[in-house]
């Protein structure tokens, strides 16, 4: 991906009525995981859904029947080392079919992707892009609103988000700036300017079709936000993907001559993509991730009606890639 002018917001009619080649979905523990593709067209000729070899609890027995139900290919168990093989194996055959000139049209609902399957999964099809015709349609689904956990995990992990997001900064001597979205996390970006000695904090605050989130992200974040300076505080809408990968071009653009970049995806997932976006535009940025790990125990995500879509395609306008 090399090219701001391929990625695309999508209609909500797009999830339903696009004709695509494989599907792949997250086999997690939320409610939510089964959301994207009780919705996308039924014209699909392959659907997979990628199962975790863990936390096996609260919805992902259910989510198994469905997926089996439905159609679904479901790999009940894999570990974060096997994930690439897994999506790789299910592209092959129609990447091999279409060969190089036919558009291979991918959907992959981000809703219940961890962080570091979400970034394997757009290297993986990155790497494809090079010698393949591609449209992929990212699909997530905002979960219902749901108060924040009473108490912050404590941090267990801090370290770039996926060996291929690490970046490479191109002066090591220049000072840091940490680009952070904000979430219900409380002190997590904090602590993370502290780990990495950011010389510059931006906060990009999220303002989303459902308002109750923000005043608790507002008050989970009130020791930073009082902090910075407004012009550092960024606000970005979740409805609109690509404004937002649009707005953190910009920044990185506006930086990245006199500071080393760290990218911070904190917040919903589709600003995880958006930040794995502009990585794959600006590959000396590094994208980090900062996680209570273990600390925090699964509990259940309820989908609510709001369905946001990023495209990117590195075919040619003219071949009806949408």
């Amino acid at each position: 991906m090399s090219d701001f002018s391929t990625i695309h917001s999508l209609a909500n009619d797009e999830l339903a009525t696009t004709q695509y080649d494989i599907l792949l979905v997250a086999l997690g523990f939320e409610s939510r995981a089964t959301a994207v593709a009780s919705k996308a067209s039924n014209d699909i000729r392959v659907r997979l859904a990628i199962g975790f070899d863990h936390n096996q609890v609260v919805a992902y027995e259910k989510n198994c029947t469905w997926f089996h139900e439905n159609g679904f290919t479901a790999v009940r168990s894999l570990s974060n080392s096997d994930m690439g093989n897994a999506v790789r194996t299910a592209l092959s055959p129609i990447l091999a079919a279409a060969g190089e000139d036919k558009v291979v049209r991918i959907l992959i609902d981000i809703s219940c992707f961890d962080r570091f399957r979400l970034a394997e999964l757009v290297d993986t099809l990155r790497q494809a892009s090079v010698s393949h015709r591609l449209c992929v349609h990212y699909w997530y689904c905002i979960a219902k609103f749901d108060p924040p956990r009473s108490a912050a995990g404590r941090n267990e992990v801090a370290g770039p988000i996926h060996r291929r997001f690490a970046g490479r900064f191109t002066d090591p001597g220049r000072p840091l700036a940490l680009v952070a979205g904000l979430g219900y996390e409380i002190g997590k970006v904090m602590g993370a300017a502290e780990y990495l000695q950011a010389s510059k904090v931006i906060a990009l605050f999220p303002e989303s079709p459902i308002k109750e989130y923000e005043s608790e992200v507002t008050i989970a974040n009130k020791l930073l936000l009082d902090d910075l300076e407004k012009r550092d505080v960024i606000p970005y809408s979740v409805s609109d993907p690509r404004r937002t990968v649009a707005t953190l071009d910009s920044i990185v653009r506006g930086l990245q001559d006199n500071h080393n970049v760290v990218l911070l995806p904190g917040g919903p997932k589709i600003f995880v993509l958006a930040c794995l976006t502009v990585q794959s535009l600006h590959r000396e940025v590094s994208v980090w991730r900062v996680s209570s790990g273990s600390s925090i125990s699964p509990r259940d995500v309820l989908p609510s009606e709001h369905f946001i879509g990023l495209g990117w395609t590195n075919a040619p306008r003219d071949s009806n890639t949408h």
